[in-house]
């Protein structure tokens, strides 16, 4: 089980690309092109995103994609969320699709707090963060 999927690596870095490029429409072939990711995955990522209110589709011969809100309130954990849902670090944590052994099992309090602290910390990560660092200026 992947903690972070590739479709969701795909979708912050795509979303880190418009978020550096602020009021711009930027089509999704230029995005797919610069982050080297197929073009048709990155659409199908970004309709979950139009919907989510964090990107805004323009139509027509100039349309494209750009970010529908600042980046800095756009958290790491929003968009990993946004992308896959919960991102559970162990399968015993799934609730009713997790481990039959969880209500008596020795780690599961530990794997509880591994995953608070990463989610606490992806929280803390903007989009404007992840572009300054791209930019060197992190």
């Amino acid at each position: 089980m992947e903690l972070i999927r590739r479709h969701t690596d795909y979708a912050l870095r795509a979303l880190v690309y418009l978020a550096a490029r602020p009021g711009q429409i930027i089509s999704a072939g230029e995005i797919a092109a610069s982050e080297d990711m197929p073009v048709d995955f990155l659409q199908k990522i970004f309709q979950k995103f139009v919907k989510s209110g964090l990107v805004t589709s323009h139509r027509g011969a100039q349309g494209g994609f750009s970010l529908a809100k600042d980046p800095s309130q756009v958290t790491m954990l929003e968009v990993v969320e946004t992308t896959q849902g919960h991102a559970a670090v162990n399968r015993c944590l799934l609730g009713k699709d997790g481990c039959p052994r969880a209500s008596r099992c020795s780690v599961r309090k530990s794997w509880l707090d591994v995953e608070k602290k990463l989610h606490n910390y992806m929280r803390e990560i903007t989009l404007q963060d992840l572009v300054r660092e791209q930019q060197g200026l992190g």
